[in-house]
């Protein structure tokens, strides 16, 4: 019993991280479904949620100002969720009758920003883009020529991780982005996406639906297009840059955040994880989603079942190997200093993280925490 949990629990994890990716890829390949894309310039609509961005919303303004797109097809709101700051004012002061403020009191979080902003934008498009992300002078039309395709409802832009310091939660944040923007790629091309990166996507204004303040819009939204018959794709072009954060600590806060508003939504549309209705994006949403915030459970089974058999004498050499992953992936959590230009710790180590990120959403979801409001932390 204690060999079938070991190496079922080992099993699970390498469906997970390898087989799971690995099968989409090829089945990507071998049945895809390409999106017509074509000549197509709607109105366009930018949202930009913001709270206590004064650093970052002037510049954010004049690069979306500067995209590569008619002038009279686009506009902008800036969603500031109650900034004490001097965010609004940098909007109000900006010299440009395109750019509107819409100011939400009481603090409700950046989903209910987008909510209002979306109930006010004119355009047949709805962007949706964070204020420190900065997005290439073509990204726009990529994006929306994806919307000549009838059948797609969500395109969601391909983000670009950035590090200046170096530092392993860096790397590691970057190599993990990598990886996952492949599968997104093989996920895109078998159907749909079963999320997009929040810094930069598009909707179909007359397809978006109100979000609970409480989910993460960005995962929603895809699971909503798909409940709509739409599809969820992936534009290569529609390049954006986002800086990782730099500390441990505030890239393990941000994980639980966003795992945590994940396991929710995952509860409240557990529907769609039926695959005689939703077939290959319930496989998809189980494998990539649920399961993989559930790997810490595996890894927790594998590691107990392993000492057992290890106090038997059995399989010593395999419990010595995880001791010494966990080990090296530990050494991550040091100074930045400490760990400064280290290609080997930064893979085990964001390994480490994102999986002790579940662990403890995991936890907090089931006492019932949740989030809706936080601080920016780059």
């Amino acid at each position: 019993m204690l060999e079938i949990l070991l190496w079922g629990a080992i099993g699970m994890l390498f469906y997970i991280y390898a087989g799971y990716p690995l099968l989409a890829i090829a089945l990507g390949r071998l049945f895809p479904r390409p999106v017509l894309r074509g000549d197509f310039e709607p109105s366009v609509t930018v949202i930009i949620s913001a709270y206590n961005e004064e650093r970052s919303i002037g510049a954010k303004i004049r690069n979306t100002l500067a995209l590569d797109y008619p002038k009279e097809k686009l506009d902008i709101i800036v969603a500031s969720d109650a900034s004490d700051d001097g965010t609004d004012r940098i909007v109000l002061d900006c010299a440009e009758p395109r750019v509107r403020l819409l100011r939400v009191e009481g603090r409700q979080g950046k989903t209910a920003c987008q909510n209002a902003a979306a109930a006010l934008a004119d355009g047949e498009i709805l962007v949706f883009a964070d204020a420190t992300t900065t997005v290439e002078n073509h990204a726009l039309r990529a994006i929306v020529r994806n919307f000549h395709d009838p059948d797609v409802g969500c395109v969601a832009g391909r983000l670009v991780y950035t590090s200046r310091q170096g530092d392993a939660t860096g790397r590691g944040g970057i190599s993990y982005w990598k990886y996952e923007c492949a599968l997104r790629i093989a996920e895109s091309s078998l159907g749909s996406l079963i999320g997009v990166s929040g810094l930069l996507y598009g909707v179909r204004a007359n397809s978006y639906r109100p979000i609970a303040p409480d989910l993460i819009s960005d995962f929603v939204i895809a699971m909503d297009m798909r409940e709509q018959g739409l599809r969820t794709v992936l534009e290569p072009e529609a390049v954006c840059y986002e800086e990782t954060l730099d500390r441990s600590d505030r890239e393990l806060s941000m994980r639980i955040r966003v795992t945590l508003r994940s396991l929710l939504a995952l509860a409240r549309n557990r529907h769609l994880l039926n695959p005689f209705r939703y077939g290959a994006f319930a496989w998809q949403l189980a494998s990539h989603k649920l399961l993989r915030y559930l790997s810490p459970v595996f890894w927790l089974v594998a590691i107990v079942a392993n000492i057992a058999l290890a106090i038997q004498g059995q399989y010593v050499s395999l419990l010595l190997a995880q001791a010494a992953g966990i080990a090296v992936g530990a050494l991550g959590f040091r100074s930045k200093q400490a760990v400064a230009g280290s290609r080997l710790l930064a893979q085990p180590y964001y390994f480490l993280l994102t999986n002790l990120s579940s662990a403890i959403s995991l936890v907090r979801f089931v006492r019932g925490e949740r989030v809706v409001v936080w601080t920016p932390l780059r």
